[in-house]
């Protein structure tokens, strides 16, 4: 039986891993709906083979059934990762809850309306704690040392790692963090950094020191791999000039991923848009994993490949649309993403934007069964 955490490490090490690595997941709640009653179906078979096995669950605590449910899931998609807790920032309350959507309250104060228009997951920013200079002053952030926040992750770590999986855990982002969580929108944080940097650049401390204390937390109990998201583009480019990226954003970057290293652990960064221009600083800082790899954001597989493939990891390589694509057409696009991305390893197979609502129930099933087969390194014809 194939070890996925080997496959995984293998790959981030840029060997040929006997199986090419896989994550992934589903675009929103209403593909989750809609595909959940096939995973399911396909769980109750990954625990039948396991009982005929006399493999059972030997956790008898209740803290590990989320994580024996989420390794079964695992099991019948054949994803490699299982997270095994969160540093950033969480939800404190639910503040109103409709049939297409809910407004959810942060930690910092920001508040949200999450759900699904027109069948897309869309997310609209209410209320930011940081309206002025002054606000900044005032924010009091949770305490990321309480050891509340990270109680059972050293036991989870241990437990997926025994089970063949790869475990991981995020923090906030930083571009990101400070959109997502203390000021925006968007264009308000982008005036920021244009118009008024020493602001900027308080608000960017606050979260950066807020997120290093909390990866230091999860390293220290055993966590491998680091993720955190960022979105820094579009598929034309960058939100901001590449410079500036790299005066205020690129330093916490490489302290993120110099503390990671320093445990052993690896960093994966999750940023959707056109950021070719910085990819280069990212090899130079370390970075060990950069997803997604999205054909819709001109993040061209085949270059970075040739360019970087041996120094960074891609994860990522299948297209958004693939929920449009017929099954001949899935099929080729697998193979050839698996042509270029699989052979010397440094290559995750991933999508820019998971398993659409638009996809056939047919086609996910055949996509499931496709990618186990043709992930494994052998000849592709």
């Amino acid at each position: 039986m194939v070890n996925r955490f080997e496959c995984v490490l293998s790959a981030i090490l840029h060997e040929d891993p006997p199986i090419t690595p896989q994550t992934i997941g589903f675009t929103n709640e209403m593909a989750r709906a809609k595909f959940f009653p096939v995973v399911e179906e396909g769980v109750r078979q990954v625990e039948a083979e396991a009982r005929r096995a006399a493999y059972e669950i030997t956790a008898g605590e209740p803290e590990f059934r989320h994580l024996e449910r989420a390794i079964r899931v695992a099991e019948y998609m054949d994803n490699f990762f299982i997270g095994v807790g969160g540093g950033g920032f969480r939800v404190t309350r639910v503040l109103e809850a409709g049939p297409d959507s809910y407004v959810v309250e942060w930690e910092t104060g920001a508040r949200w309306r999450m759900g699904t228009a027109k069948r897309v997951w869309a997310r609209e920013y209410i209320k930011y704690p940081v309206e002025c200079e002054d606000d900044l002053d005032k924010l009091e952030l949770p305490d990321p040392d309480d050891p509340e926040r990270y109680r059972g992750v050293e036991k989870a770590v241990r437990y997926v790692v025994d089970r063949g999986f790869f475990p991981s855990a995020g923090i906030n982002g930083f571009f990101s963090g400070v959109w997502y969580f203390l000021r925006g929108p968007l264009a308000v944080t982008l005036r920021d950094m244009y118009m008024n940097r020493d602001f900027y650049k308080k608000l960017l401390d606050k979260i950066g020191e807020w997120n290093l204390r909390a990866e230091k937390n999860l390293l220290e109990r055993g966590v491998m791999m680091i993720g955190w998201p960022e979105d820094l583009g579009y598929n034309k480019g960058m939100f901001m000039n590449p410079k500036l990226y790299e005066e205020l954003i690129y330093p916490w970057h490489r302290r993120a991923i110099d503390l990671a290293h320093r445990y052993g652990a690896f960093v994966n960064m999750h940023s959707h848009g056109n950021i070719n221009a910085i990819v280069p600083l990212l090899v130079k800082a370390g970075l060990d994993v950069l997803n997604p790899i999205g054909p819709s954001d001109n993040m061209d597989l085949k270059e970075l490949k040739e360019k970087y493939g041996d120094k960074l990891c891609l994860q990522g390589g299948l297209s958004k649309h693939i929920g449009f694509m017929s099954i001949d057409e899935l099929r080729e696009h697998l193979l050839d993403r698996l042509r270029i991305g699989s052979p010397g390893g440094g290559f995750i197979l991933s999508s820019e934007g998971d398993i659409p609502y638009e996809m056939d129930v047919e086609n996910f099933q055949a996509f499931i069964r496709m990618s186990r087969r043709y992930r494994r390194n052998k000849p592709i014809l």
